[in-house]
């Protein structure tokens, strides 16, 4: 008997979620979804992280409540960075939002604005996969993926 022909092997890690994370948000999807949006051997830049200026005062530091000796500690300015992973939680979080990609709907998880993902796209357009420029926001709002300098 002749095995069948499987044009895709089935993995069991394709059907596993990963997120991605853009200034604003992150979107969460399977695996085989993502494959489909992104170049494989293109990804896009998501070492983007939230950055914040942080001032410690000046202070006087005691070993112990009430100790004699006091040690003054000087001002210091640190940058604070937050790469987001998502979150911790084992609850779904976000959006539920539907990505048309070569004429098939797919789902995914949004958090944060649809204007921060269509930024995040709009940054890294060299990244996408042709058959991805279309998504659906839980209210049926549509988004596209146009491109204008090929307007006159």
């Amino acid at each position: 008997m002749e095995p069948r022909f499987t044009p895709n092997q089935l993995k069991t890690d394709l059907f596993r979620n990963y997120t991605i994370s853009f200034p604003g948000g992150s979107l969460t999807a399977s695996k085989d979804v993502l494959l489909s949006m992104f170049e494989k051997d293109n990804l896009p830049d998501t070492c983007n992280p939230e950055t914040k200026e942080v001032s410690r005062k000046q202070y006087n530091w005691t070993s112990y409540p009430q100790s004699d000796e006091v040690r003054l500690v000087q001002p210091t300015t640190y940058t604070l960075k937050n790469y987001s992973n998502g979150g911790n939680s084992r609850a779904a979080a976000g959006e539920p939002i539907k990505i048309l990609i070569n004429n098939s709907y797919w789902t995914a998880r949004l958090v944060g604005t649809h204007q921060d993902f269509m930024d995040y796209l709009c940054e890294n357009r060299s990244s996408l996969v042709d058959g991805f420029t279309y998504w659906q926001s839980q209210k049926g709002s549509p988004y596209f993926m146009t491109d204008n300098s090929t307007s006159n």
